[in-house]
């Protein structure tokens, strides 16, 4: 039988994946005659928060240049129509090899922490903005808005946090980051988009060996017909919601006299007021993130409540609630493999290591988030462009 690729397959990502894996082979060369920029090794601090660490920085360059070179011919080997099931197979093995090298064991905590700064710095203030908003067309977020109000006046009266001094250090913390980290975080993501797009190359291929559509899927298991993906996807996302809210709650100590764990001692606080500005913010994006997730189950994730601007009442498109909850669920991932070198770290004691799986429960997290939006995709997703099925 030959597997026929439908036009779908025939766009433009083959090209992409294949002009950026040239790239990396090109830098893996680089790196690999001595260039002092490699970004795959031990942090500044000496931590080896990526699996490549590990290895000697000439191995792993070696790897880069090679999966990065061999990678140009794959991924254009995409482009074809035809091929026998016995023949995309080996591809499909590569593929996945590549998917996992630089989607998996490249990347490391910096993105997941960039991520925390970026909705730190944009999430909050555009958080705020929609309460604000919604209280001048609702009476319930009226309600809120009054709340957090109350809140904000009560943690100013009694530890005095949102003065100039805390703002002033928050920012002069901020800008020093890229003198800190260089160009390090720019290879990281590009070698993450570059594993992304071999998963979505291997989505494809895979769906093509069983003699599925490449778009959808379809025809499908059972288990992703709706009212199943309905039941399952209940659990997933109780269980996504549930799992930032134990950083949530840590982080909220910090407006306590004596903070509860991350290694902060009260006169670290105060010293630093920037430090404990900024972790409140962490605190509060994990705890809104835990609330937003509800929304993959809870009506308001299919129809725009009545107090969100210009939206209201308007059906959430399916890609509005897909990329966010994806990118989430697919950087607690990555997020995840970084967590087990920390776990042989010979400084910290098992215990230690476990309530760091507890505090950042990335690999339960990731898994349930990502279950979550499948069965959100399952239960709304429309007619097949590409096949007609739905």
């Amino acid at each position: 039988m030959t597997v026929t690729t439908p036009a779908t397959r025939t766009s433009r990502l083959p090209v992409a994946v294949a002009a950026l894996s040239l790239l990396y082979g090109v830098l893996g060369v680089i790196w690999l005659l001595g260039a002092d920029w490699y970004p795959f090794g031990p942090s500044t601090d000496g931590d080896k928060v990526t699996p490549l660490a590990f290895l000697p920085e000439q191995v792993g360059a070696g790897l880069v240049a090679l999966l990065g070179v061999l990678g140009v011919p794959a991924a254009l080997s995409h482009l074809r129509t035809g091929w026998t099931p016995t023949a995309y197979r080996p591809l499909l093995t590569f593929t996945a090899v590549e998917a996992i090298f630089f989607g998996l064991l490249a990347p490391s905590m910096s993105l997941v922490v960039i991520a925390g700064y970026l909705l730190v710095l944009v999430g909050v203030p555009v958080a705020l903005g929609f309460v604000v908003a919604g209280a001048l067309r609702q009476q319930t977020t009226r309600a809120l808005l009054l709340v957090l109000l109350g809140f904000a006046a009560a943690v100013q009266l009694t530890t005095g946090l949102f003065d100039w001094k805390a703002f002033q250090g928050l920012g002069s913390g901020l800008a020093s980051v890229p003198e800190r980290v260089g160009s390090q975080p720019l290879f990281v993501f590009g070698a993450f988009l570059l594993g992304a797009g071999w998963a979505v190359l291997g989505v494809r291929a895979l769906r093509n060996v069983r003699g599925r559509c490449a778009r959808c899927g379809r025809p499908g298991a059972r288990w992703t017909q709706p009212e199943l993906a309905r039941r399952w996807g209940f659990w997933a996302t109780v269980v996504a919601a549930l799992c930032p809210m134990p950083y949530a709650l840590l982080r909220m100590t910090w407006l306590l006299p004596s903070p509860i764990g991350l290694g902060v001692q009260a006169s670290d606080l105060e010293a630093q007021p920037g430090i404990r500005l900024f972790g409140l913010g962490l605190g509060l994006i994990a705890l809104t993130s835990g609330i937003v997730t509800l929304g993959l189950i809870r009506p308001w994730g299919e129809i725009w409540p009545r107090w969100v601007p210009f939206l209201a009442g308007q059906p959430v498109a399916l890609k509005a609630a897909l990329i966010p909850a994806a990118t989430a669920a697919t950087l607690l991932l990555v997020g995840s493999v970084s967590l087990v070198p920390m776990l042989w770290v010979p400084e910290e004691s098992l215990l230690t290591n476990v309530g760091h799986l507890l505090l950042f429960p990335f690999p339960l997290w990731g898994a349930s988030l990502a279950l979550a939006t499948a069965a959100y995709y399952y239960r709304r997703r429309d007619r097949c462009t590409g096949c007609a099925q739905g």
